[in-house]
């Protein structure tokens, strides 16, 4: 009796965890123009940390990106571009919203109380 509750659990606890896409359900993808995306785009966060993203090799709806930030260190991935303009990259995702401007939102977690708050910043790109 006591399995079959503990497996439940686990089973229960797994499928939440992996209902968490990198890819935004719902999400379509199309070719974008690369010259709206390539570059060095930075800006600050609200505690005043400066944060970059490179996003270079835009093909299609796939970019490389190099995600620098205070608080998530550096991390590269090969991303896709929705058709709404925003990808995801670790615990942060880009949404362009003009030419040159884009917001980047990331999830921040409390290490001691594992709260989850959601910070919002904007970007500029800097170059091309």
């Amino acid at each position: 009796m006591s399995t079959v509750n503990i497996m439940s659990i686990l089973q229960s606890s797994y499928s939440a965890a992996s209902q968490q896409s990198l890819i935004p359900v719902g999400a379509k993808f199309a070719p974008v123009d690369p010259t709206k995306y390539t570059g060095t785009w930075t800006g600050k966060d609200s505690t005043g940390k400066a944060f970059s993203l490179v996003i270079s090799k835009v093909s299609g709806y796939r970019a490389n990106v190099t995600y620098q930030s205070a608080a998530g260190g550096q991390q590269y991935q090969r991303v896709f571009i929705s058709t709404k303009g925003s990808f995801r990259i670790g615990d942060s995702s880009f949404t362009l919203t003009g030419k040159g401007t884009a917001q980047v939102d990331t999830i921040l977690t409390d290490p001691t109380t594992g709260i989850q708050s959601a910070e919002k910043a904007p970007a500029t790109r800097t170059t091309t």
